[in-house]
């Protein structure tokens, strides 16, 4: 099933270009206790924590919009081929 669903936003995880939402959310609560603990001083920096925080937000409720779903897995068709060759092709240790 193919969903139309505005996911823009987000961080990609290791370079693998999938965005996993619960690494995300984590990071971002993280990011998010920083600024409120330390946001005094972080002096110039504090408006692109800032920003950091509301580009992942944003992103993580554009994830759970539809009701009863949650998108916690994204990636484009060419990671997904990228993912699945690592999967099935690469010798495991």
């Amino acid at each position: 099933m193919t969903m139309q669903v505005d996911l823009v936003g987000g961080y990609y995880d290791a370079g693998d270009n999938v965005k996993f939402g619960f690494p995300m959310a984590f990071t971002t609560t993280m990011l998010s206790w920083s600024v409120l603990e330390f946001g005094g001083l972080m002096k110039g920096e504090l408006q692109n924590a800032r920003e950091a925080i509301r580009w992942a937000t944003d992103y993580l409720l554009k994830a759970t919009a539809h009701t009863d779903t949650i998108y916690v897995q994204v990636c484009s068709l060419e990671s997904l081929c990228i993912l699945q060759f690592y999967t099935h092709c690469l010798e495991k240790p």
